[in-house]
């Protein structure tokens, strides 16, 4: 969704660019921060669109968690949103930067029979990466530092706290599709087999005290009834539990958490039988609430766009949105 967000708004913007793009994710890549694994999760790139419309990733490595392993109580020091990849990008003189894009315009200039696809995602990755390295409105949209302690407290002073402050930044500053993982980065698993411990002692708790103080902090910056905000997984849990309160994977039935942009606030929407284990009003597919956030986008959702053959492709196949939550 992301990426069509990206595709569609390079294609309608008719006003100067702000530096920043139009899909960004938050903190890391999906899986960069997993203690096992750390393999590059699918969804979350441009796939069939090309990588010239995958996210702008910022990047928290591991080796900057210095003695705080699991990002409790982040402090101004620790904690750095950067855009992956141009960090040392960041340090040159806009002399020498532009000296640099000469002398690369002027080796283009000989390759440009080559293959025209390839040149062209390549223009965009260069444009994208300069008017990122030169832009004073991203580094301060970057730049953490500049909201109020009590602001900052009010998200949680941890990793997904903050990535959710670091969030409303960056939709006030022009990024129209933003993505936060929640992607076991303070040393605990939403993978619940074993226990649902914790689920109860921790997550919960730092994903209600963040995602609550998103909402308001949205709404306080007028910027609530523009912005549908979507809390997701990618499926539900059985629900019942083992001995140790653990629970397996349950795909039929899942929860998701909307608000803003219209959204009627304090809704049920459907309802599931007495064990909650499958819908019995109002049943709502995954292609339901992806055609639900497009149109909230002012995006159509049974638009086809073109792949890397170019090829018509629907962004949504037999979503139909729901209306029905929108006051």
């Amino acid at each position: 969704m992301g990426s069509v967000t990206e595709y569609l708004s390079l294609r309608q913007q008719t006003q100067e660019t702000s530096g920043l793009p139009n899909y960004m994710v938050l903190p890391n890549w999906l899986g960069a921060l997993q203690e096992k694994g750390q393999y590059r999760r699918p969804g979350q790139y441009g796939g069939w669109l090309g990588p010239a419309y995958d996210p702008l990733n910022t990047d928290i490595q591991k080796k900057d968690l210095k003695d705080n392993p699991y990002w409790r109580d982040c402090s101004d020091d620790e904690l750095k949103f950067e855009i992956q990849g141009l960090v040392k990008q960041q340090q040159l003189s806009l002399n020498r930067l532009g000296n640099r894009k000469s002398l690369l315009e002027q080796f283009e200039t000989q390759h440009r029979g080559l293959d025209s696809k390839r040149a062209s995602t390549f223009d965009h990755f260069q444009q994208k990466a300069l008017d990122l390295v030169t832009s004073k409105r991203t580094r301060e949209a970057l730049d953490i530092t500049l909201e109020a302690d009590k602001q900052r407290d009010a998200y949680g002073r941890h990793l997904y706290g903050q990535s959710c402050l670091m969030a409303r930044r960056l939709v006030e500053a022009g990024v129209r599709f933003v993505t936060v993982h929640y992607d076991c980065v303070d040393g605990y698993s939403w993978d619940s087999h074993r226990s649902s411990n914790h689920l109860k002692n921790h997550l919960i708790l730092t994903f209600d005290r963040a995602y609550s103080a998103l909402i308001t902090d949205l709404d306080e910056h007028g910027l609530l009834d523009e912005t549908l905000v979507v809390a997701i997984g990618e499926m539900g849990r059985t629900p019942k539990a083992n001995d140790n309160w653990g629970r397996g994977h349950w795909s039929t039935l899942l929860p998701a958490v909307l608000a803003g942009a219209g959204v009627r606030g304090g809704i049920v929407y459907g309802e599931t039988d007495k064990n909650a284990e499958y819908p019995i009003e109002k049943p709502t597919s995954p292609e339901d609430v992806v055609a639900t956030i497009y149109k909230t986008l002012g995006i159509d959702p049974e638009i086809r766009l073109p792949d890397a053959q170019g090829r018509p492709v629907d962004i949504v196949q037999g979503g139909t949105p729901v209306d029905d939550i929108f006051s």
